[in-house]
């Protein structure tokens, strides 16, 4: 009963959301081949600007603030456009997803293509209840785990990789980022 406890406590960070309710969301789970990309339902990794900024707005309070630059891919002698864009909180708060308050976001795009999206949300804490509202919707976004340790949840393709964190007092970070061109940034300018 430990291990079933540490395993539901671990998996998207909703503790004690039930074992057959959970075994049934994890086994209807999609698998990695049917998935396109990792994101949220409207925005995707590998999106063109436009059509991301577009969607992420929808779920912010604020604008976007951007800083363009340029940066090194790897060992590759060229440098790419490298758009980093955040928001200033109102209140701590930032805007919302699937409901909950967003108190941190930012958005990284190189040549004009979503590579990774990192999230903040300030919850209940309540993490049964969040299981009951979003689990079965983040196990349909990001599939079956890859790796579930106490505090986090990790899903991973041969591209992309999607980590799920326990903050404390309600917190939990989502980063959501294409590993190879995440990996391969540098030498900002």
């Amino acid at each position: 009963m430990k291990i079933i406890h540490y395993c539901l406590s671990a998996l998207l960070l909703f503790a004690v959301a039930g074992c057959d309710r959970l075994e049934q969301d994890m086994l209807s789970a999609p698998d990695d081949a049917t998935l396109d990309r990792y994101g949220f339902e409207t925005v995707k990794l590998g999106d063109k600007r436009v059509e991301a900024v577009k969607s992420l707005e929808t779920l912010l309070r604020v604008p976007l603030e951007c800083k363009l630059g340029k940066t090194g891919l790897g060992d590759k002698r060229k440098a790419y456009l490298l758009e980093e864009c955040k928001v200033t909180p109102v209140n701590g708060e930032v805007g919302k997803l699937w409901d909950e308050k967003l108190s941190f976001f930012k958005a990284v795009f190189v040549e004009d293509q979503l590579c990774s999206l990192e999230v903040q949300m300030k919850t209940s804490g309540n993490y049964e209840a969040l299981y009951d509202a979003h689990g079965k919707k983040i196990i349909n976004l990001f599939g079956k785990p890859d790796e579930i340790e106490a505090k986090g949840v990790v899903w991973q393709r041969e591209n992309d990789e999607a980590v799920l964190k326990d903050l404390g007092d309600g917190k939990v970070s989502l980063d959501i980022r294409n590993k190879k061109v995440m990996q391969a940034l540098h030498h900002k300018g």
